[in-house]
């Protein structure tokens, strides 16, 4: 996959949103959740408006993408302890890496995206939000850049977290953990782990099969069939 290409399924997913061997993903006997007390944290105005933009610079608006840059690196100066809106930051430094003329700065900009990410993660490891958009971030990535991996880690720990397995204080939407579970199983088939996508996309369409993202989930079993 060639840079450019980067983050395909970045618009239609999202803007749904809006609206041991490798068995861990596979476990039905999810444990009791701990009480929820923040509400999804992509329901925010701000991280709405962000969101929007996002998509619009995914899709290959390139003025958006430099306006977008700007506001988030003045934004997360102002709100340091913001790591969701430095997730979206790093995410459109990877954006600026498509964009960037071939040469040093665009390496640049995708190891910048990449520090932003994972910084993010580091410093708010309970919000499924921020790991989310590294996730779906290095999910994309060529195999090159050798992220996949750690992009499938990150959808197993997403995975225990809407599950109940791992607490979090966060009380995630349909929409939101449908598409965790849409695209935990799309990073299983990248690595070629077939049974366990299908295991959670079952549990995945379940949720609400009549959903758009349930939909998309069932159309994928279809193909497994």
């Amino acid at each position: 996959m060639k840079p450019a290409m980067v983050f395909g399924f970045w618009a239609a997913t999202l803007t749904l949103v809006l609206g041991q061997t490798n068995t861990a993903l596979v476990s039905t006997a999810a444990q009791p959740a701990k009480a929820a007390t923040k509400a999804d944290p992509f329901s925010d105005p701000l991280i709405q408006q962000v969101q929007g933009r996002h998509l619009k610079a995914v899709a290959g608006d390139t003025q958006e993408t430099k306006a977008l840059t700007a506001d988030l690196e003045k934004w997360t100066k102002e709100q340091p302890q913001n790591h969701l809106l430095q997730a979206y930051l790093g995410s459109v430094y990877t954006l600026d890496s498509r964009d960037a003329w071939p040469g040093p700065g665009k390496l640049t900009y995708l190891r910048n995206g990449g520090k932003e990410l994972d910084a993010a993660v580091a410093a708010d490891p309970n919000n499924p939000a921020v790991r989310f958009i590294r996730a779906i971030d290095y999910f994309e990535l060529p195999a090159i850049f050798g992220k996949r991996q750690t992009a499938r880690d990150d959808f197993q720990i997403l995975v225990k977290q809407i599950e109940g397995v791992i607490p979090t204080p966060y009380a995630l939407n349909l929409d939101t953990r449908q598409a965790i579970y849409y695209y935990a199983g799309q990073s299983l088939m990248q690595l070629s782990e077939p049974e366990q996508a299908k295991a959670v996309w079952e549990r995945g369409m379940k949720l609400a099969p009549a959903s758009d993202l349930g939909v998309k989930i069932a159309a994928e079993l279809t193909k497994m069939n």
